[in-house]
């Protein structure tokens, strides 16, 4: 773990990161500045993780049976705004190679 950039550590190993200084403040015990700037650092990785990765998210909820309006609901906020993310995203996937070609929606056509 020491060494290596965030994004190449485990998503486990970011959260302690976080977590070590919140304990460290319910504790009454003031972290580092390293403690501190890294804890900082570690909430904007799992910031950019969880973003990256939200389409995922929605992909495996239509694939449950899940409507867009359901999925708007759970993710905060509107069922247009919802689906032209995941395609958007999953457009961008495709363009640069991380989703295969002939990947689609999952859902079923909603009207």
């Amino acid at each position: 773990m020491t060494g290596k950039p965030l994004d190449r550590w485990a998503s486990t190993d970011v959260l302690a990161a976080v977590v070590d200084v919140e304990i460290a403040a319910l504790l009454g015990r003031t972290p580092s500045k390293a403690e501190a700037l890294l804890a900082l650092a570690a909430r904007r990785e799992l910031q950019d993780r969880m973003r990256r990765h939200r389409w995922l998210a929605m992909e495996t909820a239509r694939k449950t049976g899940a409507s867009w309006a359901e999925i708007a609901a759970a993710a905060g906020m509107e069922a247009s705004a919802a689906r032209r993310l995941y395609e958007q995203t999953l457009a961008r996937q495709k363009a640069f190679g991380y989703a295969e070609a002939h990947r689609a929606e999952p859902g079923v056509l909603e009207l």
